[in-house]
């Protein structure tokens, strides 16, 4: 089947939500930690967890403007063909519904032309405690949180993560950095995420200002199962694997991982 990388664009998020109504629980394209801060067992968890994350999501896609969504789609496609029941004639219509492509894995690169600032982007990956009025999820999440998400466990992760950038992404010069890359679990195998990891290496590679002059380094955190993806695509590993220490949160699937921070030059 064709795999072909696009934008992303707004009116994705719709169907990236939309996801969670099909299929087995988990089966979509939220972000890790959710799968360990946020575990879904049922349709109904699955889905209040896409509105919520996704809608976040279309927030940052409008308002940082370092982001850069990017999607794998599926361009194979298929088409059905009902009939309308509503005609009322002899002339009852055949609608023929062709399926849009799928999409089956997103990243979210990010740009900074004038180096990565820790204090200015650590906000956003922070999820709230509770939800005012005036959060984007607050009209799409039915109740929060969930007595399924671990806000403590989620926010200690990312904050684990982030808090060491500042020793080993530059804050003077331009710098690629891929926040997160998730494939569907039913399309994983199939090269979609290291698609999506050659097109941040592509914009890098065509963008003056790095040494020399030519290309901009690239950055990512990876846990050091999924690093081996990382490292077909030139990525090497910067400094020793972390360990991100889970035994103080109730409820933790693991009681910690390794996480490698990692670099690719141009």
């Amino acid at each position: 089947m064709p795999l072909e990388v696009r934008p992303l664009e707004l009116a994705d998020f719709a169907t990236l939500i939309g996801h969670a109504d099909a299929g087995e629980p988990g089966d979509d394209l939220v972000a890790p930690p959710c799968p360990v801060s946020w575990p879904v067992k049922t349709r109904e968890e699955a889905q209040l967890r896409a509105r919520c994350h996704f809608t976040w999501q279309r927030q940052r896609f409008l308002e940082d403007p370092s982001v850069r969504y990017v999607k794998v789609v599926d361009t194979t496609g298929t088409s059905t063909t009902s009939t309308d029941p509503g005609a009322g004639n002899d002339d009852a219509t055949a609608r023929e519904e062709e399926e849009s492509d799928e999409i089956v894995a997103v990243a979210r690169w990010h740009f900074y032309p004038n180096g990565y600032d820790y204090e200015r982007e650590k906000h956003w990956e922070m999820a709230p405690s509770k939800l005012s009025d005036s959060d984007a999820a607050a009209a799409a999440c039915d109740y929060y949180p969930p007595p399924n998400f671990n806000v403590a466990l989620h926010n200690h992760i990312l904050g684990f993560r982030d808090v060491f950038r500042p020793q080993w992404i530059p804050s003077d010069k331009p710098a690629w950095v891929l926040m997160h890359c998730v494939t569907r679990p039913r399309h994983r195998r199939r090269g979609a995420a290291g698609m999506l990891v050659r097109w941040g290496q592509e914009q890098a590679r065509e963008m003056p200002g790095g040494e020399g002059g030519g290309g901009v380094a690239a950055y990512l955190e990876a846990g050091v199962q999924g690093a081996p993806v990382y490292e077909r695509s030139g990525f090497a590993g910067v400094g020793e694997a972390r360990i991100v220490d889970l035994s103080g949160f109730e409820g933790a699937p693991v009681k910690e991982f390794r996480m490698r921070n990692m670099q690719w030059l141009p």
